[in-house]
């Protein structure tokens, strides 16, 4: 090919251009809605919680950061004409809600780039959320910027920081319903269940006291010295038998609870998983049943140390742990029988745990006595040992051979246990101990003073499913009623009482003046209606309570 070919061409050139004219003129690209970062608490924390021991209840201080404050202010972005940027806002939803609420000052709407704000040299600007127009609840916030629309991606019509989420609950936590079980007489070792209103802080080491006095002794327990537990929305502790209780002692005797902030120099309370403390201690009393110790058994976990085991064999050494037991007992190879494992377990290859339940002593129409073997030819006669005294037994044992063993080494003048077929080895004595003492009361003692009345099962029911079946979150804010729902229900049933009371009082007034007696019969008749109404307002604010309880275990 040669040039002729192609027809005469020429260049032509021309300035594209936007923005400006003349040697001014540019091409402007569409910038992007301003970023705003946070700042402050919320960056740190990434949540928040307003509760009763906030500094600042009705309000939450929200700090952003302007990354461009280098350039210019979120306030003069906002007002240059040339600028896009609209507004700077704050919006709030609670959880479960599609729809996002500005969120405002004490008088207008929270916009970070209006004049009332001032941001900083350093591109920090903070102002207050106004809380008292916003229910109790857990919220999501962000931070959005808005610019002029263009009508392009929304990308570049807005900005939004990410999404954080906090609790507003000013409710304090209170007990709720009665002090399980709903008796007065407990056994010793027995669990008791506080169910209280919403799920508690209960992270270790628990924030509150507890504190058990039992009267007419010399016994008072810290919360340390009881068997604790804190969990979704319930307290529970038990009187640990075997921390060197006398049982026969305190058999009988009334004791004192008190829970939350014990003593004036106390920092410690009861705090709902928000952080609001409880407004009073709880405080309530119980009496440890006077069971018949005789006709009681022992349940405890018993362990033997140092010895071959496995999952295959751990069975097959029942006979001998319970030789060893009964050795320890010092009692005749006959009570064998009053002695019941179960559950038997091998630990590390080296460790045998089973449940160990001692029976009572026989009575006349089932056998003999259980009787101390070294006593058998005494002339003292029969010694009756109850199955928790010989609990005790075991557990002294057990602490002695911590102590030195010089109770096991040389109790009756002799080296104890020593396996005859082995007797070189120099394990001859063996290392065990007990713990988790359970005392389980005879049947007639159960039917005549552990039995919780007919009436109360149900009541007692509900609340052990509630005080089992909840647990909390972070900053859960399960709640069984509030306070101000409760209020208004008994509000409701009061004033109905009041009406009907001024009713009957000016009622009976016009008889006494008229002296009809003829309308006695009426009278009588009308006053009793009356006392109906105020049993049945009385029913159904109970039942509307329940129904309140039930919708909201629903949500849960």
């Amino acid at each position: 090919l040669t040039a002729s070919v192609f027809d005469e061409t020429k260049s032509v050139s021309q300035k594209l251009h936007n923005r400006g004219v003349g040697d001014s003129a540019v091409i402007e690209f569409v910038q992007p809605c301003p970023k705003v970062e946070w700042a402050g608490e919320l960056k740190r924390d990434r949540n928040f919680v307003i509760n009763s021991n906030s500094d600042d209840t009705d309000n939450l201080l929200v700090t952003v950061f302007n990354p461009n404050h280098g350039e210019a202010k979120l306030q003069e972005m906002a007002q240059d004409a040339q600028d896009r940027l609209q507004k700077v806002l704050l919006y709030y939803r609670e959880i479960g809600d599609l729809h996002w609420s500005i969120a405002r000052t004490a008088s207008m709407e929270l916009d970070f780039s209006a004049d009332y704000d001032e941001e900083d040299d350093y591109g920090y600007a903070s102002m207050d959320w106004n809380l008292e127009s916003v229910p109790e609840g857990t919220y999501e916030i962000k931070v959005e910027t808005e610019c002029t629309a263009l009508g392009g991606p929304a990308e570049f019509d807005m900005f939004s920081t990410s999404i954080l989420s906090g609790v507003i609950d000013l409710t304090p936590p209170e007990l709720y319903g009665e002090v399980l079980p709903l008796r007065d007489m407990v056994l010793l070792g027995e669990e008791l269940v506080v169910v209280f209103t919403e799920p508690l802080r209960c992270e270790k080491p628990f924030t509150f006291d507890l504190q058990v006095i039992i009267h007419g002794t010399s016994y008072e327990f810290e919360r340390d010295d009881l068997q604790v537990v804190c969990e979704g929305r319930k307290i529970a502790f038990q009187i640990d038998p075997t921390v060197g209780i006398d049982v026969e002692q305190i058999m009988g005797k009334t004791f004192s609870v008190e829970i939350g902030k014990v003593g004036v120099d106390s920092f410690s309370n009861i705090f709902d998983a928000n952080g609001n403390p409880i407004e009073r201690n709880v405080e309530f009393s119980k009496t440890l049943a006077n069971i018949n110790l005789d006709e009681a058994s022992s349940s405890f976990i018993f362990v033997l140390k140092e010895v071959v085991c496995s999952d295959d064999t751990v069975d097959a050494l029942a006979d001998e742990v319970k030789k060893k037991i009964m050795e320890l007992l010092e009692l005749d190879t006959s009570d064998t029988s009053r002695i019941v494992l179960t559950s038997m377990k091998c630990e590390n290859g080296n460790t045998v745990i089973t449940t160990t339940t001692l029976l009572p002593p026989s009575t006349d129409g089932g056998g003999r006595f259980l009787r101390a073997a070294s006593l058998s030819s005494a002339a003292t006669g029969i010694e009756t040992q109850h199955s928790i005294n010989l609990f005790t037994k075991l557990r002294d044992l057990s602490q002695e051979q911590y102590q030195g063993g010089s109770l096991l080494q040389n109790l009756k003048g002799r080296k104890m246990f020593a396996d005859e077929e082995n007797a070189s080895d120099n394990k001859a004595d063996f290392i065990f101990n007990v713990n988790d003492l359970q005392i389980i009361a005879s049947a007639s003692d159960v039917k005549t003073m552990l039995t919780t009345a007919s009436d109360l099962l149900g009541e007692e029911e509900e609340l052990k499913k509630l005080a089992s079946s909840s647990k909390s979150g972070a900053h859960s804010m399960e709640v069984i009623i509030k306070k101000t729902d409760r209020r208004a229900i008994i509000n409701e049933i009061e004033l109905y009482e009041d009406v009907m009371i001024k009713e009957m009082h000016n009622y009976f007034e016009l008889e006494l003046k008229g002296g009809r007696q003829h309308e006695e019969e009426e009278g009588r008749q009308r006053e009793e209606r009356m006392l109906m109404e105020m049993k049945n307002q009385e029913e159904a604010g109970r039942l509307r309570e329940e129904q309140m309880l039930r919708e909201m275990k629903t949500l849960h």
